[in-house]
């Protein structure tokens, strides 16, 4: 698999993981597999540590890191 094509994966996996932060979206696809009951929501009185952030800009960060790298990738594709 080429540098290229690595990195314009990437690319779409940060941009595609970004529309998550979006509400209409997430319910959507998060929102579907919460009522079909293929996940559990986390239960309301725990603190989680991963969520110090909320949820959209801990989406945005990642998401953010994934289209960085991607474009890391593809600058310095010919080394």
């Amino acid at each position: 698999m080429s540098k290229t094509l690595i990195g314009l994966i990437f690319i779409l996996a940060g941009v595609i993981y970004g529309a998550m932060a979006v509400d209409g979206i997430y319910n959507h696809t998060l929102g579907w597999l919460l009522a079909n009951d293929w996940i559990k929501p986390p239960q309301p009185g725990k603190n989680n540590a991963s969520n110090f952030l909320g949820r959209k800009p801990l989406i945005l960060l990642y998401s953010a890191i994934l289209i960085i790298i991607g474009l890391f990738i593809l600058w310095n594709r010919n080394n």
